[in-house]
């Protein structure tokens, strides 16, 4: 079955870089690297891979492999791994390889295509024949190739060693997590420790201080105490100092009014002292003129002949002058006392 699948691998399209010589013949001297197709019974070539996309695309050159030869060159080469296509009529490709596993790969690839020879002698061949030969030359090429039950037992002793070291490393990164496990509980341990510690120290101090320092502790809560209660005096103090300047702020208020109402008290005296002034001046006018009339009637001696009517008017105006003055006296009289009034909530005001 293996040896059916390797001719079927063979006798499919095979592709890849390959050196040509140019001039087509076996004399040239510049080489030309080329993508070489092979299918069947021909041979292409391609500038690159590139303009290669089917077989239906025009290649750069085609080599027919119909009753062709394929041998070595045996010659020295400027260039290695050289083997020769050549036909009956004169005309040779030479090729070469980058390696010689690639070269034996070509002509073997070569050899098993379609009409393809080896040498002259079996020109003539059949198709079978052909084949046969094909598969008798797979068959020397695989016998030159190491065992492969040897590959096989080395590549699995390689995977046990892999295995081996695989299981090694498992153990490593267990040993690893086990040591990491224990330094955590190691880490959370001590951790706990300088957490205790750190308050024990802590209320050690605390009761050192205390201890140091009582004394001083209780006087300052003494002072502090002391002059808590002076604050508070403070401020009961501060409260009646503050309700006794309300106090006087209303009395002055209550006395700042009165003191106006006394002024407009004292402009209105003032203003009734001056009309009253000028009526008695007035009055006293009127008084002296009529004393004054009187007492020219009287120097005139017509006060025997006076009717009853005269007597009248001078009985009359004799009775106003007494009201006049008696009126006076009065309006006198009140508009002292309001001034003495006034003079006096001047005295109280200051």
């Amino acid at each position: 079955m293996e040896s059916q699948v390797d001719l079927q691998t063979l006798l499919q399209a095979r592709q890849g870089y390959l050196w040509k010589l140019g001039g087509g013949q076996e004399t040239g001297s510049k080489w030309n690297r080329r993508w070489f197709v092979l299918r069947d019974n021909v041979l292409m070539y391609f500038q690159a891979p590139r303009d290669f996309l089917g077989f239906r695309d025009k290649p750069n050159g085609v080599v027919l492999l119909d009753e062709a030869n394929i041998r070595p060159r045996d010659e020295k080469s400027a260039r290695p791994f050289t083997f020769v296509l050549s036909h009956a009529g004169g005309e040779s490709v030479v090729l070469a390889a980058e390696s010689e596993k690639e070269m034996h790969e070509w002509m073997q690839a070569v050899r098993t295509s379609r009409m393809c020879v080896s040498d002259h002698a079996a020109a003539g061949m059949l198709e079978e024949a052909r084949r046969d030969s094909a598969e008798a030359d797979l068959e020397n090429a695989r016998a030159k190739r190491s065992d492969p039950e040897k590959e096989l037992a080395q590549i699995e002793k390689e995977l046990e060693e892999v295995q081996a070291e695989h299981r090694q490393l498992e153990a490593e990164k267990d040993s690893a997590e086990k040591q990491l496990k224990e330094l955590m509980a190691r880490f959370k341990l001590r951790k706990a420790l300088l957490h205790w510690r750190h308050r024990k120290l802590t209320l050690s101090f605390r009761s050192l201080v205390t201890m140091v320092f009582r004394t001083r502790i209780e006087e300052a809560k003494r002072l502090k105490g002391d002059s808590e209660r002076k604050i508070g005096m403070m401020g009961v103090e501060m409260q009646k100092i503050v309700a006794d300047r309300l106090k006087a702020e209303a009395a002055k208020r209550k006395s700042d009014e009165m003191l106006s109402k006394e002024l407009l008290l004292k402009k209105d005296g003032e203003m009734e002292l001056r009309d009253a002034q000028r009526q008695l001046a007035a009055d006293q006018e009127r008084a002296e003129a009529a004393a004054r009339r009187v007492a020219a009637l009287q120097a005139q001696g017509a006060g025997a002949t006076l009717g009853v009517r005269e007597k009248d008017d001078v009985l009359r105006l004799m009775e106003e002058m007494h009201d006049l003055s008696a009126q006076t006296d009065k309006l006198t009289l009140s508009l002292k006392r309001r001034v003495g009034n006034s003079a006096a909530a001047d005295a109280v005001a200051e």
